[in-house]
């Protein structure tokens, strides 16, 4: 249920429901659970809001949130992301940029990546991450959290895989699972902080919230696609 609550209560109308179900097979954890995906599909669905209103998915976004403190910091860090990737729609030629935000744990991050597509090979080139943690002990251990989650997302978002055939579970083994490589990694990874809280808050799972809806989201813009299953695959 992680990042399945709707952070823009500023919406008139809205509605998030939550329920379990049982599944024939096992599960078990994975980092950030199902804030990944439950991101994906809020932030692709208000950036899909933002297209159809003609409006900036920055500015789409902020208009959409109130004034109280948790809505805020997740201001802050749409602003400070935005900032710090000087943010544009524009698509150039086979390139653009995507945005997307979450918040988890009381910890909110905005994540900027610059896309391209080539011969529908995704190539995320950059990512800017802006990330409220409160009040940060070790900076550079919480800076490589951010990578970490950044680099996990990314592998989920774009190559991991698994299907399920007569009941059960494939692949069983890590030769056939398709993960991301060195070479899938973006050249820089830009991260900054901002202090909303004067206590520690969690680190190791929210910043991975928002990287699979900017890269679908600079998809559609490039393609004008929109991809709504993961891993992000554009066919030929």
């Amino acid at each position: 249920m992680r990042g399945g609550n709707i952070m823009y209560t500023n919406i008139p109308n809205y509605r998030a429901v939550q329920w379990h179900t049982t599944l024939p097979f096992a599960t078990s954890w994975w980092r950030s659970l199902g804030l990944l995906a439950n991101t994906f599909a809020i932030e692709s669905f208000v950036d899909e809001m933002a297209i159809k209103a003609n409006k900036n998915p920055v500015d789409f976004r902020l208009a959409q949130l109130t004034d109280e403190e948790l809505p805020e910091r997740i201001k802050n860090v749409i602003k400070l992301a935005s900032e710090k990737a000087n943010y544009s729609d524009e698509i150039k030629g086979n390139r653009a940029m995507g945005f997307a935000a979450s918040t988890d744990s009381n910890s909110p991050a905005a994540h900027v990546v610059d896309v391209s597509v080539v011969n529908n090979i995704i190539k995320v080139h950059k990512v800017v991450c802006a990330f409220d943690c409160g009040l940060i002990v070790n900076p550079d251990q919480v800076k490589a959290q951010c990578e970490g989650a950044i680099i996990m997302g990314m592998s989920a978002a774009m190559f991991e895989k698994m299907t399920l055939e007569n009941g059960e579970l494939y692949p069983t083994i890590y030769g056939p699972y398709d993960m991301a490589l060195m070479k899938h990694s973006p050249k820089e990874i830009d991260v900054h902080f901002i202090q909303g809280k004067d206590i520690p808050l969690p680190v190791g799972e929210p910043p991975m919230g928002p990287i699979a809806a900017a890269i679908g989201n600079a998809i559609r813009r490039i393609t004008g696609k929109r991809l709504t299953d993961l891993p992000l695959k554009l066919e030929g």
